[in-house]
């Protein structure tokens, strides 16, 4: 656990109440069954056969911001403009209550036009040719017809919704070709454009929406040719934030907060290029990285937390649409895995479309809301994401802590530690084609369940503070809170003899998470390089073992898989052999034995490269034995 997360020291672990049921909420792959409220299930102390899924509150991770999606153009026309304004509220509702809806939390604010809106504009449009460095024209009033009013209707419902204001291109005034699609913007346009931003956040703040995050530029390694958008390299953001949006945003008094780069996975030089510079790494007004999920994996959010744990990762883009097979498959696969990478965030595209997919101007004609609004007649309806992102909103509050939980043969987790420190929440998604049986082993205490094939389910149980009965660190006496303080928590359990995937690690060093294609599905440890290791806890030798066996696949030049006790350098009980299988995905169960060990230990996985240079190997599983 790394200090930071120290206040998480204040919570007590707790021992179960006597027949303490777990509420359930479950969606089918079919979607046949959506968000569907299940029988209670009651903890027991028996312990049954079946994979066992380990829950750890004294292993803390991120604070969690929140869930949600964009407050686009079009999508504050549908709901303002298209719903009947005596269906509204309810609407709204659905949205944004955590009681009556799915509670989303985190909007997005496109500044100006994307490619979700009505038409192409920006904050200070000018006549062609026309220049307004001193922003003379500047005005949010095309905002405050449609966006501002849903804005401020979202947060009466919900206050602690966070704010994203990320600009898809500045007036055309500014840029290289002098429109607001394609181009750069120029350097002259530095200081307008820091002035621009600063004025967005200030009538924003006025019109009773603070904004809390600002990017400089959605998508910046990308310049669509239909929509909005423009070229702004890692150094030009470098640059811009540091000598222009930084001082303007200190010298406003904003307590607004900037978020680097706001593009995919797969680049994450362009955010380690900008946070090379100290002065913007180390700035109190960078809270972290905005990320997308278009194009590489989740993982690489774990490595940036490793250079600048300080720092957030934050999702602020991750579309459905017609182009993916299995929604209900992918949103669970990627929130989780995400979740499991540091994400504070999960921000979907457009909060609605209307039945055609749109309004847009370009760009996404495929994409999917939240909800679905007819421009006829003002219906709406629920898009399975509303669902699946549901599991997650609804249930898992700002200001939430992810712990640690692990991952079992086809099945996949996340689990959280609710604000009032007493509230769990267990995300599960059954990643393989059959129904699994599995157990949930919490403080001494498990739960059984089964879930169909390729099926997710929310499992959320409170511990009420007469049940503590162990401490999992030392909380201060208060007179208004008279606890007495407990015995310390036994530590969780995982028996070596139990399969253990690889990716229900403790810690990471230079290896990412993805999906795999191997049995039962789940997420493999990939990306390796020479000495890259992962760390798991509390692995229990409780009698002699002989041998271990690991599930592997190489595309590249192999190498040799170590495994170690008390630290990646620690005393060696095993080292196997990666061959070469062929594929990245392309998977071969490999066996070594093992030298003697015993008791409780923590083990690290350490991957050591071959002769090659072409990347090592991923894992799957290992297992004693």
């Amino acid at each position: 656990m790394r200090p930071f997360q120290a206040f998480l020291l204040l919570a007590f672990a707790t021992s179960v109440a006597p027949a303490q049921t777990v509420g359930v909420w479950l969606t089918t792959d079919d979607q046949q069954t959506l968000m569907q409220p299940r029988n209670p299930l009651v903890f027991s102390s028996a312990a049954g056969a079946a994979p066992t899924i380990v829950i750890a509150d004294t292993s803390a991770y991120q604070t969690v911001e929140g869930f949600g999606a964009s407050m686009t153009d079009s999508a504050a026309y549908l709901l303002n403009e298209k719903v009947p304004a005596s269906a509204l509220p309810s609407v709204l509702q659905s949205l944004f209550d955590h009681s009556a809806g799915i509670g989303v939390s985190f909007l997005r604010n496109p500044m100006g036009a994307s490619d979700i809106t009505r038409y192409d504009y920006s904050y200070d449009d000018q006549p062609a040719g026309g220049t307004d460095p001193a922003l003379a024209g500047f005005s949010i009033a095309h905002d405050q017809v449609d966006i501002i009013p849903m804005l401020l209707a979202a947060k009466a419902i919900n206050p602690q919704i966070k704010m994203l204001g990320t600009p898809w291109s500045p007036p055309g005034w500014m840029k290289s070709g002098a429109s607001m699609i394609g181009g750069s913007l120029l350097p002259a346009a530095y200081t307008p454009f820091s002035n621009y931003l600063i004025a967005y956040l200030q009538a924003y703040a006025n019109a009773g929406v603070p904004v809390d995050y600002l990017t400089l530029q959605n998508e910046p390694l990308n310049v669509p040719s239909d929509y909005p958008g423009e070229s702004m390299p890692a150094t030009d953001q470098l640059n811009i934030m540091k000598t222009v949006v930084l001082p303007a945003l200190r010298a406003s008094g904003l307590s607004t907060r900037l978020l680097v780069y706001d593009h995919n996975w797969d680049q994450p030089s362009y955010p380690q290029t900008v946070l090379a510079d100290p002065s913007i790494a180390g700035a109190s007004q960078v809270a972290g990285v905005a990320w997308h999920w278009y194009a590489g994996t989740p993982g690489a959010m774990t490595t940036l937390y490793n250079q600048y744990p300080h720092l957030g990762e934050y999702v602020t883009e991750a579309s459905g649409g017609t182009w993916i097979a299995d929604e209900v498959k992918t949103d669970f696969e990627t929130i989780i895995q995400c979740l499991r990478n540091w994400a504070r965030s999960y921000v979907k595209w457009s909060l609605a479309l209307d039945e055609n997919r749109g309004p847009h101007t370009g760009g996404c004609g495929d994409c999917s809301g939240l909800i679905s609004v007819n421009e006829d007649t003002g219906a709406v309806s629920n898009m399975i994401d509303y669902y699946t992102l549901g599991h997650f909103s609804k249930f898992i509050l700002p200001g939430a802590v992810r712990v640690w939980s692990s991952n079992a043969p086809g099945i996949i987790t996340a689990a959280f530690l609710n604000p009032d420190r007493m509230t769990r929440v267990l995300v599960v998604y059954n990643d393989s084609a059959a129904a699994q049986t599995f157990q949930v082993s919490w403080n001494g205490a498990s739960f059984s369940n089964t879930l169909p094939a390729l099926a997710g389910a929310t499992y959320q149980w409170t511990a009420p503070p007469t049940a503590l009965g162990c401490r999992a660190g030392v909380r201060a006496q208060t007179a208004a809170l008279p606890l007495p303080i407990p015995k310390p928590c036994p530590p969780y359990v995982v028996p070596a003899r139990q399969q253990i995937q690889a990716s229900s690690y403790n810690n990471v060093s230079n290896l990412e998470t993805e999906s795999t294609s191997d049995t039962a599905g789940g997420f493999d440890l990939g990306f390796s390089s020479d000495g890259s290791w992962a760390e798991y806890r509390n692995i229990e030798f409780s009698s002699g073992v002989s041998a271990v066996t690991a599930r592997v696949a190489s595309g590249g030049s192999g190498g040799t898989l170590e495994f170690h006790v008390g630290s990646p350098a620690g005393s060696l009980i095993a080292r196997a052999l990666l061959p070469v299988t062929g594929g990245w995905q392309t998977w071969t169960t490999v066996s070594t034995p093992v030298s003697h060990v015993q008791g409780l230990n923590s083990v690290y996985v350490v991957f050591r490269a071959g002769p090659g240079t072409n990347g090592i190997a991923n894992l799957n599983w290992f297992q004693f034995q």
